[in-house]
């Protein structure tokens, strides 16, 4: 089956996930996206054998963690899934945390933070750093190092990913590495690449300004650095980051031009674009030999941090 046959398969198979003109309906959105993303990991993806999982919770917030040893001080990378601030959870990227977890030989740890409209800005970005903290609390308990730790997030899981990697330097929390799969960075939503690719590639224009509102409804908070870090003041001695991005993605511009930010700031930086490759790739790697790849580039790049 080649690339195009499998892209026009998955386009069929989830359709279009979002009436951003009117819905109303944010439980049964949310079902049919979970439904959506289960039956892409069946058709694309392969659910990696994972030798101990295990849910907890910091306070009211669910955690998934995922080891695959018993060995200690295991490298620990702290994920946040994508769905723009609106949808996913757990069990949604349960298939990429078991590939990350089997691939880099570490704990995984997925955080089911809060999700709009019910829960606004800054809700998400609290339980992102509310996780991290846990993290370093408890990480003996399942043989994690509380300082080897990565952040890593899918779109606004990226974002999470990349505001968390501000607010630890702030907070003197040491970080081993940042890795961001084509994150959601800049709130103005004004990038080339949101027109240029933002019609008949899964993730579309109108949909990203509709997940804004959800979780941004006061405009004067979208284009704050710790919900926007394109706009922060300072982006030196941040850790070092991987950024990903995709060719058909409406928030490609986004991750280049954060990409060049970190890059001119003395920051170590891989950036990658994969060729022909759509906004959500990650969750659906089998789709193309590049999606794959992705996740054999992080895992390269992770031994050299």
């Amino acid at each position: 089956m080649n690339f195009k046959t499998k892209l026009v398969l998955w386009f069929s198979a989830l359709r279009k996930p979002i009436d951003p003109s009117g819905e109303t309906d944010i439980a049964a959105l949310r079902k049919k996206s979970e439904s959506s993303a289960r039956l892409g990991a069946m058709m694309f993806d392969k659910k990696h054998p994972v030798a101990h999982i295990a849910d907890y919770k910091a306070g009211d917030l669910p955690l998934r963690v995922y080891r695959q040893t018993d060995k200690s001080n295991q490298r620990i990378i702290i994920f946040y899934h994508g769905g723009g601030f609106v949808l996913y959870g757990l069990d949604s990227h349960d298939n990429i945390c078991r590939r990350l977890c089997v691939m880099n030989d570490c704990v995984v740890v997925s955080v089911d933070y809060r999700l709009a409209p019910e829960n606004t800005f800054p809700a998400a970005h609290e339980d992102a750093f509310t996780a991290i903290e846990w993290v370093k609390k408890n990480a003996d308990s399942f043989n994690g190092n509380a300082n080897d730790l990565v952040l890593m997030g899918d779109s606004a899981g990226g974002n999470l990913a990349a505001c968390m990697a501000h607010r630890c330097r702030e907070a003197q929390i040491p970080l081993s590495a940042q890795v961001l799969i084509y994150p959601w960075i800049d709130g103005k939503l004004n990038n080339p690449s949101i027109d240029r690719n933002g019609s008949g590639y899964l993730l579309e224009k109108a949909t990203m300004f509709w997940f804004q509102h959800q979780y941004t409804p006061n405009p004067a908070d979208r284009c704050l650095p710790e919900v926007s870090p394109c706009y922060a003041t300072d982006f030196a001695h941040l850790a070092p980051a991987f950024i990903l991005t995709a060719e058909f993605d409406p928030l490609l511009d986004d991750g280049a031009k954060y990409a060049e930010q970190l890059r001119t700031a003395g920051v170590p930086l891989r950036y990658t674009l994969y060729p022909q490759l759509i906004h959500g790739f990650f969750n659906i790697p089998a789709i193309a030999p590049q999606g794959l790849q992705a996740f054999e580039d992080i895992r390269q790049f992770l031994k050299t941090v």
